[in-house]
């Protein structure tokens, strides 16, 4: 019997993997319900996620959704315009020499080997070398805001590049994909499917078992925080280190239509450079990225890297924050008609060079962890991830 702590996605995929092989397998989660952060609702004539809006697609999510009974929806047309703040919206954010000097430097580490990460050098520190100065202010600054919600000088380049770029196969598909009735729908039905498969679930239960040996039954699919504690360091190839060494960063998404006619953004969204000093990391248009999102809505994302009291402050300063820096963009006032806001403490693991030599120093120990603080941060990386663990368990277990 396979037994796995967790029901959010990290888990559920996992149990799917154990389950296509034909093992058995019990879930346990301490809350009622699967899937951790995702959700999904429709209310107000909008679709509201409660975190992630889709998957980048991949060979093995394709099978999933197949497997499960979802017809993956692709984005709009549309949503392939993307923007980025800089005295304005703009496609490309740097100016005709900047963009020169970029690609000169691209070319000269091409040729000398000199892209790839040096030791434990900053995702700042190698953005500088390789791109320059803008590249990082207005290219790899705004990216990791909206992936990594941390600044470059505090992450790892090898950490945060090995996770940007793991290797997902791909099928028929390409670029972001979700479920018609969004992503808590995918979670419903890979729900269903897992019962149907004899997976048994145990709700309301809080257990947190650190693996002891590679041939252990048990796997952790837990979030960053829970396994913190869990973890015996003693145990590990730090011994000296502490939970409290390893930081992670909360994150809000706040999602909210309009009263009346508003100026809308006219693709996927805008990613604001953190040199703009934005309260907000970004927005995504959500009803111009898939069909089926109600009428006219947009999501904005805070971190507590730019906003460091975002889980104390009342929900009154937050919307009038992001009333402010959509004044930025498009100078003119709006009138907001519904608002729903999810806070997320500690949700997002810093990619930070403690993070990454305990991933790895300790590769037995996370052989039996799934999470986004395993080196993938995306959903499907932490799919393809998961697909890695389960079919290195049954070889071990061959020996």
């Amino acid at each position: 019997m396979i037994r796995i702590v967790g029901a959010g996605f990290s888990g559920l995929s996992l149990a799917y993997f154990f389950t296509k092989l034909g093992h058995p397998v019990t879930v346990i989660e301490k809350k009622s319900r699967t899937g951790g952060v995702i959700s999904s609702e429709y209310r107000s004539n909008m679709l509201i996620e409660s975190a992630a809006n889709g998957f980048l697609a991949s060979e093995k999510l394709e099978d999933l959704f197949d497997d499960i009974g979802v017809q993956p929806l692709s984005p709009k047309k549309e949503s392939r315009k993307k923007y980025i703040f800089r005295n304005g919206l703009r496609r490309w954010p740097l100016s005709f020499d900047e963009t020169i000097l970029l690609i000169g430097r691209v070319a000269v580490g091409f040729i000398t080997g000199g892209l790839k990460p040096r030791g434990q050098e900053s995702l700042k520190d190698w953005a500088q070398r390789v791109l320059g100065l803008a590249g990082n202010d207005y290219l790899i600054q705004p990216m990791v805001n909206g992936i990594f919600a941390q600044k470059t000088e505090i992450l790892s380049a090898k950490l945060v590049l090995g996770s940007m770029f793991f290797k997902k196969r791909r099928k028929h598909l390409k670029g972001l994909i979700s479920a018609p009735g969004g992503m808590g729908e995918v979670i419903q039905k890979l729900e269903s499917y897992l019962k149907n498969h004899g997976v048994l679930f145990v709700f309301n239960t809080d257990e947190k078992t650190q693996p002891e040996t590679l041939q252990h039954n048990t796997f952790l699919a837990i979030d960053f925080e829970s396994a913190k504690s869990s973890f015996d360091f003693s145990k590990t190839q730090q011994p000296e280190m502490k939970k409290d060494d390893f930081k992670s960063l909360s994150l809000a998404r706040v999602t909210l239509n309009f009263k009346n006619k508003v100026d809308q953004i006219d693709g996927f969204g805008v990613l604001f450079p953190n040199k703009e000093n934005f309260f907000t990391l970004g927005v995504l248009a959500n009803s111009k990225i898939f069909e089926n999102r109600g009428e006219y809505n947009e999501s904005w994302i805070l971190g507590d890297s730019v906003l460091p009291d975002l889980m104390s402050l009342p929900d009154t300063q937050i919307i009038e924050k992001i009333k402010q820096d959509r004044l930025r963009i498009f100078a003119r006032a709006v009138e907001i008609k519904d608002v729903v806001i999810h806070r997320w403490a500690n949700v997002v693991p810093s990619y930070d060079n403690v993070l990454r030599r305990f991933l790895d120093e300790n590769e037995k120990l996370t052989s039996h962890l799934s999470g986004n603080y395993l080196g993938v941060l995306g959903l499907s990386g932490i799919h393809e991830r998961n697909s890695q663990i389960v079919n290195a368990y049954i070889e071990r277990s061959k020996k």
